[in-house]
């Protein structure tokens, strides 16, 4: 989230948005998986304002929960990591971060669906450079943020869909780490592209640092609430708790009464007003544990297809004990 504060937002009135991240992070470390208690991890975008609006509100205290939040610039690959270790209880991550990560073997169960519409990213190189189309790209690196993260997977499946050959070099990678890993690399030459989410990248390209050459969208639902096994297991109630209060600010930040999200989104994201209200006719949140059986085939088969995974795992293999599985 950007330093600035919304003026004449009732978003904003109700939490300063830094000072509430930074305590955040600061208090994070106090708490470990307890009951009553849960520490969430995602990616500082505007995807995750409810958890963060439900929680200065005092919503989740309200029923009894504790939410604690931790930010993960690195993407989903590091809030696997961070799962796996017992570092946070529940993140949101990307639906093919989980699916590879848990297919593989990693201690992680989807609790349910965060996000329900496509993400898009943004195909991005250096103002200055020649490239016209994601296709002048073939056999030229492209960063990641890490093995395994969304910037990683995501540029196979564009690769896959320009029938790039992935084995033979077609689209090689280089991890770069956060966004700004990636803007260090990219003006030292290291990489000549960049996957990220293309509202997340906008202020690089409005002041002509980067440009989009063009633009990829999930083949699937984008956002999964997924938490590590053993809080899938002990801690239901608590993860049942947290789902049903965000989905209630969900709705509201959807709502967009007075202009309130689109006002927020712009001013603390560096996003015109224009792209602030393109982001959130585009963005629809399902916040419910629940998931369609084909968006895990679907991933699933793309998974298996890009050599990611071994096998499509069984859907319901993927699922923690209360997440529901659509038909």
């Amino acid at each position: 989230f950007g330093s600035s504060q919304s003026r004449g937002s009732p978003w904003v009135s109700a939490m300063a948005v830094p000072a509430v991240l930074g305590r955040a992070t600061r208090r994070f470390s106090s708490l470990g998986a307890r009951a009553g208690a849960l520490r969430v991890g995602g990616v500082p975008e505007h995807f995750n304002a409810p958890f963060h609006y439900a929680r200065e509100r005092g919503l989740y205290a309200k029923e009894s929960l504790e939410v604690e939040w931790k930010m993960y610039p690195g993407g989903t690959g590091a809030m696997a990591t961070a799962l796996e270790t017992g570092e946070v209880d529940v993140a949101v991550m990307l639906s093919e971060g989980a699916v590879a990560k848990i297919t593989c073997g990693s201690p992680l169960a989807i609790v349910g669906t965060y996000v329900r519409s496509p993400l898009t990213w943004g195909v991005h190189v250096a103002h200055n450079e020649s490239f016209q189309k994601i296709q002048d790209l073939k056999a030229r690196i492209f960063g990641v943020s890490r093995m395994g993260s969304g910037s990683h997977l995501m540029a196979y499946v564009m690769a896959d869909q320009l029938g790039w050959s992935i084995d033979g070099g077609d689209c090689p990678l280089e991890v770069v780490g956060t966004l700004d890993g990636a803007r260090e690399a990219m003006a030292g030459g290291k990489i000549s592209a960049f996957m990220w989410e293309k509202f997340t990248t906008k202020h690089l390209v409005d002041r002509g640092e980067w440009r989009r050459v063009g633009e990829v969208p999930t083949p699937w639902p984008c956002f999964l609430i997924v938490a590590s096994k053993a809080v899938a297991e002990a801690q239901r109630k608590e993860l049942a708790t947290l789902v049903d209060v965000t989905r209630s600010m969900c709705e509201e930040f959807k709502a967009n009464a007075n202009d309130a999200t689109i006002k927020y989104v712009a001013e603390q994201h560096q996003m015109s007003t224009e792209d602030a209200s393109e982001w959130l006719s585009g963005t629809q949140w399902a916040c419910k544990q629940e998931i369609e059986a084909s968006t895990l085939e679907k991933t699933g088969n793309f998974l298996l297809k890009l050599k990611q995974v071994p096998a499509v795992a069984e859907p319901s293999a993927l699922l923690g004990p209360d997440c529901k599985l659509l038909q």
